[in-house]
């Protein structure tokens, strides 16, 4: 399963970039965290590319 980006309701905007809020089911391959915060719009989306990655922790598990 791949993330696709819906700023809708995963992307809030902050007086300092963007939030973006993963949905259950995807972390950060880097730790098991749901959020973090960009700069940038374009910094986002790269790192959306390379570093989001599903996962089954418990929440996550139970929340599907």
């Amino acid at each position: 399963m791949k993330y696709k980006l819906n700023l809708k309701t995963d992307v809030d905007k902050t007086e300092d970039g963007y939030m973006l809020y993963l949905p259950y089911g995807f972390r950060f391959s880097d730790e098991v965290v749901h959020c973090r915060g960009y700069d940038t719009m374009k910094e986002m989306r790269e790192s959306i590319k390379s570093e989001v990655v599903t996962c089954d922790c418990n929440e996550c598990a139970t929340k599907k």
